[in-house]
């Protein structure tokens, strides 16, 4: 929105004071959104966008000046006026986004409180629909005032939904499992016994329980989180298949939203070939690569999306100075996994809301498909920070029929050490609101267990 200064102007009488009209950008949203927008600033003594929709769309923004060249006279007065030589000045273009505002300021206001609650460093929650990719939400914590972007921290600016990258631990087995299921070497019932823990050169890898589980299927590898289910998914479809399945869902790559600053991840363990089953190993359960929220949330759009990936986008419209309209159409980058296997899999993450970790995730009344993760985080010299962790919580809902994909990120909660219970219950809370805001039936009695 623009403002222009308001009332006629008035003689002040004063000499060497006067008024002069100026423009300036104003967010009536505030705080809610800002790390979408970012904000319009000075660089060079001369205004541009900065961050978010400001920076990736200035030209599109600002439009062009106007000039027009004449000759003037030996007093300086204007002699010759050219036509040819006069530019119109042309307006810029306004942007309408795909965000509803209604779920972006609960979303945000959750969030916000979320993070406070938990004494957290910050946190994420994206929201995406389905079947076009187009963002419902998008909220980062901490955040700031885009009307008063020089008494922010500068840190604030970036927008961690789409720039912050992080191992997102045990998440990823939902994957994993995908990629075993599309190529049908698994069921949910496929067993495997646990033993608690799995040894590849010389190296020890256990479940987070410290369990030996004993004979386990694959809905219960997700239901209790076992990395050793994990490790053996990834082992029936092999390191090097399971780095290709990983670039499939996109990870390491820009997703490519219409938004400053994204980063593309990190999966260079997975890069060369061939792939070291170590490797593969750890990142079977969510380890030694580095995604951003929006990778995470597309990715499981996929689950959602009968196996289809789209390309997350967050402008629905672009208006032209004239009245003409650039519309986004949903892109649909390719078929990640089958339909049978999207289906399959989502029943399984309906059952770790059900019967596992994410019942605090659930909603009653509805089949919530989700999967907690408790990512260990990176230390500067290798290894991993003493009693650093980031919770998440990704899925959707209703789950087979999904209205919202969403991605619930806090970081480093002080008070809880596991996803059930902080990002799973924000998941909860959301996912109830927007299923009581687009008024979708309830699918099953509402005394029935969540």
């Amino acid at each position: 929105m623009v403002i222009l200064s308001h009332g006629p102007k008035k003689e002040l009488k004063i000499n060497g004071i006067g008024f002069s009209e100026n423009l300036l950008r104003f967010y009536p949203e505030a705080n809610i959104g800002a790390n979408i927008l970012g904000f319009v600033g000075y660089a060079d003594a001369k205004q541009q966008g900065q961050y978010g929709l400001e920076e990736f769309f200035d030209q599109e923004l600002t439009g062009s000046p106007g000039s027009i060249k004449i000759e003037r006279d030996a007093k300086g007065q204007p002699t010759i006026i050219n036509d040819r030589e006069y530019n119109k000045a042309v307006d810029g273009s306004d942007l309408i986004l795909t965000v509803n505002r209604s779920i972006q300021f609960m979303a945000c206001q959750k969030l916000n409180e979320a993070v406070s609650k938990h004494g957290a460093d910050g946190g994420s929650v994206i929201i995406l629909e389905p079947e076009s990719g187009a963002v419902l939400a998008m909220c980062s914590n901490p955040d700031y005032d885009s009307n008063n972007y020089q008494t922010a921290n500068i840190n604030n600016f970036t927008n961690s939904a789409i720039f912050s990258q992080y191992e997102p631990g045990s998440i990823f087995k939902v994957i994993t499992m995908a990629m075993a299921l599309d190529q049908k070497k698994i069921t949910p019932q496929t067993t495997y016994n646990d033993t608690g823990q799995v040894v590849i050169n010389k190296y020890r890898i256990e479940n987070s329980d410290h369990k030996v589980n004993g004979v386990q299927t694959m809905t219960e590898v997700l239901e209790k989180s076992l990395n050793t289910g994990a490790i053996f998914a990834m082992r029936v479809v092999g390191p090097d298949l399971f780095s290709e399945y990983v670039k499939k869902f996109g990870f390491g790559e820009k997703t490519g939203i219409e938004l400053k600053g994204e980063s593309q991840g990190n999966i260079k363990n997975l890069i060369k070939k061939p792939v070291g089953e170590l490797y593969a190993a750890t990142a079977s359960f969510g380890q030694g690569l580095a995604a951003t929220p929006i990778q995470i949330a597309a990715a499981f759009l996929v689950l959602a999306n009968h196996g289809l990936m789209m390309q997350p986008y967050i402008v629905k419209e672009i208006i032209k100075p004239d009245g003409a309209k650039i519309i986004t159409k949903p892109k649909t980058v390719g078929r990640i996994i089958s339909e049978k296997a999207a289906t399959i899999i989502g029943g399984m993450m309906v059952n770790v809301v059900e019967n596992g970790h994410g019942k605090k995730a659930g909603v009653k009344g509805y089949y919530v498909a989700g999967k907690t993760g408790t990512a260990q985080v990176p230390g500067k010299n290798g290894g991993y920070q003493a009693g650093a962790h980031i919770g998440s919580f990704a899925g959707f809902a209703p789950a087979d029929n999904p209205k919202f994909v969403m991605l619930v990120r806090i970081d480093q909660p002080r008070d809880v050490d596991w996803a059930e219970s902080s990002a799973a219950p924000l998941f909860g809370e959301l996912a109830e609101y927007m299923l009581n805001y687009w008024q979708v039936p309830k699918e099953r009695n509402i005394n029935n267990k969540k």
